[in-house]
């Protein structure tokens, strides 16, 4: 995986944490062979979100292979990776 891959997936994370903080304890990522960015969240009880989330470079333009929808998305991953937010909190 590129570095830049890997910072867009933590800049990626973060976001999400601090958009859902408690609900969601992980985020799966799927990288793709057209450079698109599929994650579904994780949550508390270790279920899986049913949508599926997309990223994609804005500099990129729109993406053909998802637009066009020909094969599952599924069919294009090259990579997994799977993020989980823990903290502590002490009181």
């Amino acid at each position: 995986m590129e570095s830049s891959t890997s910072e867009t997936i933590t800049w990626l994370a973060r976001s999400i944490f601090q958009s859902f903080p408690g609900e969601v304890t992980g985020l799966r990522f799927y990288l793709l062979s057209c450079g698109c960015i599929y994650y579904q969240r994780v949550f508390r009880n270790g279920g899986l979100d049913p949508t599926i989330g997309a990223y994609r470079d804005a500099d990129s333009g729109a993406c053909g292979s998802c637009m066009s929808q020909k094969d599952p998305w599924e069919k294009r991953i090259l990579d997994e990776m799977v993020v989980y937010y823990e903290g502590f909190e002490i009181k």
